[in-house]
């Protein structure tokens, strides 16, 4: 009998032990906003081999949603911000969302499916409450219609920007804001029946970034010398700061309970000040040893927050608009191999510290790469060809203080971005007798040239397609740079 009591009680134990690690697993974003992405099953294998088990997506991508079927990975599927107004105005376009995207995934050894995110970050300031009428229903209609397809055990929720709360400087004074509070109050019942959380990205970087005098040091989580003084609490850092204001917030709505999850947090690591892989590794470690360790926050002492890394991966053909940071968030390069290392287990006490593994094998095209020609000698429309090799690639990389701003050959960066991101298509390393296509890679420290991966039916070549904003940066890279460009060449 002692024998059996004690077998019962070891099993309860492992029981619990596993599910406070799984429940402490740090979930990533993958996002796919690149010429030619890593194939699902490559990012499923990447995924795997670095212990990670939770994975949100910002659509309903067959491929990726599907390469998740018996992966061990929990997945969080969205409906992007395009499809509110018709989620939110037809429940018959709810229920046929559900089925499509969530139900027929959830077959036996099929995926993980525990989230639907209905849009992201809908209140965002920039959208000019595009969304703002919209997005309770559709929250509404798609939590209707996934109680009646019988996955009551899938919930949904939405994630916020941070501001959706009000400017307060101390974190005992923000509210959400009072454009926003008759839409969110309903979606907060709609949360608290479901028992879903309330989903914030947070990013510290992006205040630094917009404010020059954020001091950098409250960002991180070793102490600062400008801490944030509410009444008897004092802040330390940025995060738990934010977090108790929105926990705050929630208490002013009339639900002081409710969890939270981060959504979104993360470090770029190119493309603006501060965006580098020093300061990005040390603040993802510091934040993934801070959040697992069951610190809680001065409002919530002992408790884990949830959160998921933004990013994976990075994606050279996302919009640039928020700023020139966008396309560097990932904890990996586009290639699946690391930036930096990092313990993605640094927090908890009952798991091994690890550190980031590469992808075996990267899909690559051939081993060459445009540059500058050596040989031109008119320097007659060079601006104008590195300009448009910019308009149509990725050049943040060239930004002042970013991983290339020191290359001598400043064109071959940029020829090179556009040839890759044409497939290396010989026609596409020419610009008028500038470029000629090497075998010996150019990548010098930090700064690595792209080389295309093999494209798929769904890749996309960046001709045509990369966002307009991409001009503006072209613009200034070209005549910032056109004065270093021949230093060699000349």
């Amino acid at each position: 009998m002692a024998r059996v009591v004690a077998l019962v009680a070891l099993v309860i134990l492992l029981m619990v032990a596993s599910a406070e690690i799984h429940v402490s697993a740090l979930g990533v974003n993958w996002g796919n906003h690149a010429f030619n992405p890593l194939p699902p099953k490559d990012v499923v294998k990447l995924m795997q081999i670095n212990g990670i088990k939770k994975a949100k997506i910002f659509d309903a991508d067959y491929d990726m949603i599907r390469s998740m079927a018996g992966s061990g990975i929990e997945v969080m599927v969205a409906a992007p911000n395009n499809m509110l107004y018709s989620l939110a105005n037809d429940p018959n376009a709810a229920t046929a969302w559900v089925k499509q995207n969530v139900t027929q995934f959830l077959f036996q050894g099929g995926v993980d499916i525990k989230w639907v995110a209905v849009g992201n970050e809908p209140f965002l300031t920039a959208y000019n409450n595009s969304y703002l009428n919209t997005t309770y229903p559709a929250l509404r209609n798609i939590q209707t219609a996934l109680d009646q397809a019988g996955h009551s055990e899938v919930r949904a929720i939405i994630p916020f920007n941070a501001d959706v709360l009000t400017d307060s400087p101390k974190p005992s004074g923000s509210r959400f804001k009072p454009e926003y509070i008759s839409q969110i109050q309903p979606m907060l019942e709609i949360f608290n029946r479901t028992g879903a959380p309330f989903s914030v990205n947070l990013y510290p970087y992006i205040s630094k970034y917009q404010n020059p005098d954020f001091p950098l040091d409250y960002a991180f989580f070793s102490g600062t010398t400008s801490p944030n003084v509410d009444g008897t609490i004092v802040y330390q850092n940025a995060l738990d700061a934010s977090l108790d204001g929105l926990i705050t917030a929630l208490g002013a709505a009339g639900y002081p309970n409710m969890a939270v999850m981060l959504g979104e947090i993360g470090w770029p690591t190119d493309g603006a000040p501060f965006a580098t892989v020093e300061l990005a590794g040390r603040y993802m470690q510091d934040m993934i040893t801070h959040l697992q360790s069951g610190v809680g926050t001065p409002l919530r002492p002992n408790s884990f927050t949830e959160f998921y890394l933004f990013g994976l991966l990075d994606e050279n053909w996302k919009s640039i608009l928020p700023g020139p940071f966008e396309r560097s968030w990932g904890v990996f390069y586009y290639d699946g191999i690391p930036k930096y290392p990092l313990n993605l287990n640094s927090g908890l006490t009952n798991l091994a510290a690890t550190t980031l593994k590469a992808l075996d094998y990267p899909p690559y095209m051939k081993a060459q790469f445009c540059v500058l020609n050596d040989a031109a000698v008119d320097k007659t429309n060079l601006t104008q060809n590195v300009q448009y090799a910019c308009e149509r690639s990725d050049c943040t990389a060239l930004n002042p203080g970013s991983t290339c701003s020191m290359l001598t050959e400043n064109a071959s960066y940029a020829f090179n971005s556009y040839y890759q991101s044409q497939n290396q298509d010989m026609n596409a390393c020419d610009f008028q007798g500038f470029a000629k296509v090497v075998t010996t890679n150019p990548s010098q420290g930090l700064c690595r040239f792209p080389l295309s991966l093999v494209p798929t039916a769904k890749s996309t070549s960046g001709a045509s397609t990369l966002r307009l904003d991409s001009g503006v940066l072209a613009l200034t890279l070209a005549a910032s740079l056109v004065s270093a460009l021949w230093t060699m060449a000349g």
